[in-house]
């Protein structure tokens, strides 16, 4: 079985308290990495460039730093430009690696000497890794009132069925074979892989760079990554490696543009994927059901809507409802024109 090598790329800004916990961990991982290139869009630079030239070959580990302008798609792209290994991981600066989550994920490349995998994701742990982190390990969702929490799961529950990113990500997935050597070795297909936990090989990317269209916060781009990554082999989830997502609680930003994204982010990903593939949709029937899944989650965010921020969003949802079906009669280039037109404010 051959042994190979991966690079770290974590895009990062204004957040050098999450980089100070996760980069000890990607640094002592049981497998080590190549490097590890920081790509920072920090407003004020100092902190994580410290961070990341005390770390510099602490643990015979280089650590590159890169500035960047902001923008999480670009900040990838460039991060990847400066990597030479066969895998690349790709953690978000709050994701909190196991110990032995490196070499898992290795572990199913290697085993994969047909090359049928493209891309293998984590899964996510509730707890953080170890002891001494000093956390309080309390997902976003459990922050929410217990009432609004309730209603978001029966609303979740009721809208899965259309869900067009489950819909769109298994059925590209299923187009390959599944390879028997997975059997019995924790390795799953999955529709799509979450940002925090990815890692793809090198010449996937290479090929399918993350898509700068999608623009400051790249709402999505995982998910894209993920489809378009599946042009070239199956996406799995490898549930013998855990990353812990430590979510911290901040500003929350621009409500009316989260919202808005929540619709065209979601149409612009979806429609890319169903024009690429013209023999295996139905386009006009994925649009109705983009419409009546967009529709859902902005009745959702309405009844979600507690305070200003969730106020703004629900408001954002119904301006991109407006958008939509601009947005999902175009194709090719004019579909990535429109959707950076429509998606500003």
């Amino acid at each position: 079985m051959p042994s190979l090598a991966y690079d770290v790329v974590m895009a990062t800004r204004n957040r050098p308290g999450v980089v100070a916990l996760s980069l000890p961990l990607l640094l002592s991982q049981t497998r080590r990495p190549a490097q590890v290139v920081i790509v920072d869009s920090s407003e004020d630079g100092a902190p994580i460039e410290a961070l990341a030239r005390a770390a510099d070959g602490t643990a015979g580990v280089p650590v590159l730093y890169l500035r960047a302008e902001a923008g999480l798609t670009l900040q990838r792209n460039q991060g990847l430009a400066l990597c030479r290994s066969d895998v690349v991981i790709l953690p978000d600066d709050d994701s909190l690696l196991y110990p032995d989550a490196a070499e898992r994920i290795l572990e199913v490349y290697e085993l994969d000497a047909e090359g049928a995998v493209a891309a293998v994701c984590a899964r996510e742990a509730q707890r953080p890794p170890g002891e001494g982190l000093g956390l309080e390990a309390v997902a976003a969702e459990r922050r929410a009132r217990p009432g609004a929490r309730r209603l978001r799961q029966r609303l979740k529950e009721r809208l899965a069925p259309l869900n067009p990113f489950l819909r769109v990500g298994h059925r590209l997935n299923a187009r390959h074979p599944w390879p028997p050597w997975a059997e019995g070795m924790g390795v799953r297909p999955v529709p799509y892989m979450t940002g925090f936990r990815m890692s793809f090989r090198r010449a996937v990317l290479e090929r399918e760079p993350f898509d700068e269209t999608l623009g400051r916060y790249g709402w999505f781009e995982d998910i894209d990554a993920s489809f378009r990554a599946m042009r070239h082999g199956l996406v799995v989830a490898a549930t013998r490696a855990a990353v812990h997502h430590h979510r911290v609680a901040g500003p929350r930003g621009d409500g009316r543009a989260v919202g808005l994204w929540a619709v065209l982010n979601r149409a612009y990903v979806v429609m890319k994927a169903v024009d690429a593939h013209p023999g295996l949709f139905d386009r006009e029937r994925e649009r109705r059901r983009l419409g009546l899944y967009c529709l859902g989650r902005a009745l959702a965010y309405r009844a979600m809507a507690r305070d200003a921020f969730g106020l703004a969003r629900a408001e954002g949802a119904r301006e991109g409802l407006r958008r939509l079906g601009a947005l999902t009669a175009a194709r090719g280039p004019e579909l990535a024109r429109l959707y950076a037109a429509l998606s500003e404010g």
